[in-house]
């Protein structure tokens, strides 16, 4: 049977909105859950984030993939563990037509996809392990096997319901929402401090005269850090 549990509502649209134009390496100063390098970007260049709405499959079968884009609202992403399947793609032109439909953000997944050109064409964010031409079934043994916001392990990262999915050209990063909501200051920061940098290095200045001037906000969380 598919077990399916309730759709978190972890985030607030304000945070969400908020983390659109930051960057997720900012965070990845302070996180440890970026996941693996071999989950990329279908296309590029992409910006995913949203919360969570988690899958677990059976090798070769999508029945839990249907029931997640039932359960998900506006705005999710849905986060797939293939099961080790590396062979059948989950997802492809129609597929992700059917999610754009319901308004979903993207998709992460540990498997291949099929139809990169379609996606990339379409604009719908996708983070796979490369791609494939052969589909996944819907039917057979299996098929009625797999879960529904459950804890995922995809790309290294346990994924929880609700977390929030961060991602863009260099790769995704799993926020749990406390994580969100904590460190939203600090990467606002971080990045108005890399911002004026820039300007600074234009104008001829150099990096310790910058960090002499302004420091960086990351050198206030090392040296707290050291102190607890």
């Amino acid at each position: 049977m598919i077990t399916v549990n309730p759709r978190q509502q972890t985030l607030s649209a304000e945070i969400i909105e908020a983390y659109k134009s930051l960057s997720p390496a900012t965070l990845g100063h302070i996180l440890e859950t970026a996941m693996e390098s071999y989950i990329q970007a279908v296309w590029k260049p992409i910006k995913l984030v949203g919360m969570a709405v988690t899958v677990q499959t059976y090798p070769q079968m999508t029945s839990a993939i249907a029931t997640a884009v039932e359960v998900a609202k506006p705005g999710d992403v849905l986060v797939i563990n293939r099961a080790g399947d590396k062979r059948h793609a989950y997802a492809g032109e129609i597929s992700c037509l059917r999610y754009m439909e319901r308004h979903i953000a993207g998709l992460v997944t540990d498997g291949p996809v099929a139809d990169q050109v379609a996606m990339a064409r379409m604009g719908f964010p996708v983070f796979a392990q490369g791609s494939v031409a052969m589909t996944g079934k819907a039917g057979g043994l299996g098929s009625e096997w797999g879960g529904v916001n459950v804890p995922v392990i995809v790309g290294g990262v346990t994924v929880n319901p609700g977390d929030m999915i961060f991602a863009d050209d260099d790769g995704v990063l799993v926020v749990s929402p406390e994580e969100a909501k904590e460190h939203l200051a600090f990467v606002q920061e971080k990045e108005e401090w890399e911002a004026w940098v820039r300007e600074k290095i234009a104008q001829g200045w150099t990096i310790s005269q910058c960090s002499a001037d302004r420091p960086d906000p990351m050198a206030k969380v090392i040296i707290e850090t050291i102190n607890m």
